[in-house]
């Protein structure tokens, strides 16, 4: 029976990555019973750390390293004991990870075959992302194009992720197939989120994100003085985990300004939970919410532009706000959209599973 070992981002309470700590081995064993694939899962968890998150940040840049490295000692020990069989499989749940490297280096050196499937959020590829616009330049892109070879198959949870990362790290055309577009792996956040779908909707608006530059902050700071209902920025309000859910099941609306956006979990989190969500039309919200959704993306391009077109975002926000009722049908074809392409892992489960 092969074995799959998963390598997982670090499970932080704040993010989703505690979800995706426990879930991932339940939906991917159960996928295999539902194919009559035997399989066994190893959770190849690093070293418990006591570490947040960097300001602005997704992660803790140095917290993330040494559990990564953890995960590489963990490793290494499963390969030096024979634990680790031809055939088996590695599931690196962030491919920014340096144990990519240390796999490919013994499953290669070792004459240990495995197969090595990585899932990309971001990276240096994405201007717009922290670590495109903190790293210098070439050393990560030449680290993620090292990764991206590593991996027998590469994960991106939209077209627009993939179409970026293969751009801007110059990946010619022929060696494009190891790249899929698959969704990711949250069926935790529908469970969770749909049980708020009912809940008394407020005149409340939601920015749901990291108050960092690339979610640009300074214009909801403006909007909440312009807007004449209630404005909630999560991250300020200090919430808990039960209290962020239910603050989006109590909004009319969840509001985005992002320049950077490859999937945004939080976005969907406020809709499955009733929540209108009102996002722009670029990244990936272009090609995953409906028309009824999205303005147009110059209105907050930048700080200046949403100046320039103030009043047509405060219209365009007032009229959801104000009238939910109106976007009920299309709420229910948007929830239906995420559920089945972006918040569904089915496709990337196959490709590890060799059904596809």
């Amino acid at each position: 029976m092969p074995t799959l070992f998963i390598v997982p981002i670090e499970p932080i309470d704040q993010r989703y990555t505690k979800q995706w700590f426990d879930n991932i081995p339940v939906l991917i064993k159960r996928r295999a019973v539902e194919k009559n694939i035997n399989l066994s899962i190893v959770n190849v968890a690093g070293r418990e750390s006591t570490g947040g998150t960097t300001a602005g940040a997704f992660l803790d840049f140095s917290t993330t390293n040494a559990y990564k490295a953890s995960q590489v000692e963990f490793i290494s020990q499963m390969f030096q004991r024979g634990e680790v069989k031809p055939g088996d499989k590695f599931l690196v749940t962030d491919a920014w990870n340096f144990a990519i490297t240390a796999i490919k280096y013994q499953s290669d050196l070792l004459d240990i075959p495995v197969e090595i499937h990585g899932i990309w959020h971001a990276g240096a590829y994405d201007p717009s992302d922290i670590l495109g616009m903190k790293m210098q330049k070439p050393w990560p892109f030449h680290a993620e194009r090292s990764w991206y070879y590593s991996c027998d198959k590469n994960y991106y949870a939209t077209n627009f992720h993939r179409t970026m990362f293969l751009h801007n790290l110059d990946i010619p055309y022929q060696d494009t197939g190891r790249a899929v577009v698959s969704g990711q792996p949250h069926i935790s956040v529908i469970d969770h989120c749909g049980q708020y779908f009912n809940n008394p909707k407020e005149r409340m608006l939601i920015w749901p994100h990291r108050y960092n530059a690339d979610k640009q902050p300074e214009i909801i700071e403006d909007l909440k003085n312009e807007l004449t209902c209630d404005v909630v920025i999560t991250q300020k309000a200090n919430l808990n985990k039960e209290q962020y859910y239910q603050t989006l099941g109590s909004a009319a609306a969840v509001f985005s300004c992002s320049l950077h956006e490859n999937l945004g979990i939080s976005m969907m989190e406020g809709c499955l939970a009733g929540a209108i969500p009102i996002v722009p039309d670029r990244c990936s919200y272009k090609e995953m919410y409906l028309p009824e959704f999205k303005y147009p993306t110059e209105w907050t391009s930048s700080i200046d532009s949403y100046h320039k077109n103030k009043v047509n975002l405060l219209g365009f926000i007032a009229e959801r706000v104000n009238n939910p009722q109106a976007y009920a049908k299309a709420m229910q074809e948007q929830i239906q959209i995420l559920k089945t392409d972006y918040l569904n892992a089915n496709v990337m489960f196959d490709s590890i599973l060799n059904l596809s």
